[in-house]
């Protein structure tokens, strides 16, 4: 990464954190994606996994997810904002999706190298979800200890801990159930999650713009917000 794309990236997440209406903007944000499993039936098939080792690794990874929900929620009340309810293009794991042709649902009927093969392409699609977003965090992190909110950082530093262990076993487990089909089907997710994530971006400063660019000097956002959708930065 570049030192111009690195700054661009940190004083994105500074901005975000300087008041508590654009932190709850992006809180917001970060936990739709945690609780976007509560909402599809998809998600963590720990039900039809053999390994002890993987059901209980999927389990924890959900309660883990639903853990993270709560404890955005008490932070955006912490700021004294609204909790929102997003969905659509608002929600990375949606857009992700749009951009992957590869489903995990697991039907009655399919055959035990069917259920493994759909596991495997979930676990493929959550390392590569799981690994974005721990780069976004890192970022927060940082960003939150250079504006003073400490409080906040120690939240998302939490969560951060926790995606990180995500991004190891996620990977580990779709080698092994994928076995010689592994580095196609990780490919697939990767170019996926790559083109998602330039989408969100786009979409995710347009809307901040829209909603907070007037209360932000015009130097900064409108000039060096649109250098950088041209040059095909994603920020988030």
């Amino acid at each position: 990464m570049s030192r111009i794309e690195r700054g661009l990236k940190l004083r994105w997440h500074r901005e975000l954190a300087s008041s508590p209406q654009t932190h709850a903007w992006a809180l917001n944000l970060y936990r739709a994606g945690e609780k976007h499993p509560q909402t599809v039936d998809d998600y963590f098939p720990h039900a039809h996994a053999e390994e002890p080792w993987l059901i209980e690794a999927l389990r924890r990874h959900e309660a883990d997810e639903a853990r993270h929900t709560w404890l955005y929620t008490q932070a955006i009340r912490e700021l004294g904002q609204p909790v929102e309810e997003l969905n659509g293009t608002d929600v990375f794991n949606q857009v992700i999706r749009q951009h992957t042709d590869a489903r995990f649902d697991i039907r009655d009927g399919m055959s035990r190298d069917e259920k493994r093969f759909r596991i495997g392409h979930f676990l493929a699609h959550a390392h590569f979800l799981e690994v974005r977003i721990s780069q976004s965090l890192e970022w927060h992190v940082e960003a939150c200890e250079q504006m003073g909110a400490r409080a906040i950082g120690a939240v998302v530093a939490e969560v951060l801990a926790d995606e990180e262990r995500h991004v190891s076993y996620t990977r580990s487990a779709a080698m092994e159930l994928l076995g010689s089909k592994a580095k196609e089907v990780l490919a697939i997710h990767q170019a996926g999650e790559r083109r998602a994530n330039f989408d969100f971006s786009q979409h995710a400063v347009r809307g901040f713009l829209a909603r907070f660019g007037r209360r932000s000097p015009t130097h900064l956002w409108f000039g060096w917000s649109a250098q950088v959708m041209r040059a095909g930065v994603a920020l988030v």
